[in-house]
């Protein structure tokens, strides 16, 4: 910035710009602050206006209305940081949202493939397993169980066992998936 630049003002007198940036600067960034709560881009603001008023080589009625121009400027740029911050924001939440979206789109497939392979090896066990399977999968315990089906209780550790020795067999291809739930 030149030494000589004066701000004219429409009397015919004028204002040293040094001078008018050095009393109003800091003034204008606090101003800036409250609303952006981040001093180097309140700062940023403060001398974008400055060197606005700099390059546009404006004329003004009085000081006052170069301290009303600087005010203005400095809180539109203020208004539009915020508004783009908002823009950010509302992007940053949705790509969240879709994220969220995607991962429990993902969950449920592998979710749901599991207990179609789960599903498809009880329903291949031979018959006895499988119905001592399918009633410990709805709760009940091995004497519940035997009482159910009629059978002893050794009976039911024998079925189980079998069971859970076919199913390890049929499903350790697919074990991996088991963990992803």
């Amino acid at each position: 910035m030149g030494k000589d630049y004066k701000i004219m003002l429409s009397d015919g007198s004028c204002l040293d710009f040094k001078q008018v940036f050095h009393q109003y600067f800091h003034s204008l960034v606090f101003f800036v602050d409250r609303y952006l709560e981040e001093e180097e881009e309140s700062k940023s603001i403060v001398q974008d206006a400055f060197l606005a008023l700099w390059e546009k080589h404006l004329e003004f009625s009085d000081e006052l209305s170069v301290r009303v121009y600087l005010y203005s400027c400095v809180r539109h740029k203020a208004l539009d940081v915020l508004k783009h911050r908002k823009v950010e924001q509302r992007y940053a939440s949705e790509i969240l949202q879709d994220e969220a979206a995607e991962s429990y789109y993902m969950e449920s497939v592998i979710e749901e493939e599991t207990r179609r392979l789960i599903s498809a090896a009880i329903d291949s066990l031979p018959e006895n397993c499988r119905k001592v399977c399918l009633l410990i999968l709805d709760g009940l315990d091995n004497q519940e169980i035997a009482n159910e089906l009629k059978i002893s209780l050794n009976t039911v550790k024998f079925h189980k066992k079998n069971a859970y020795k076919l199913l390890r067999e049929k499903l350790k291809d697919q074990f991996y998936l088991i963990f992803l739930l």
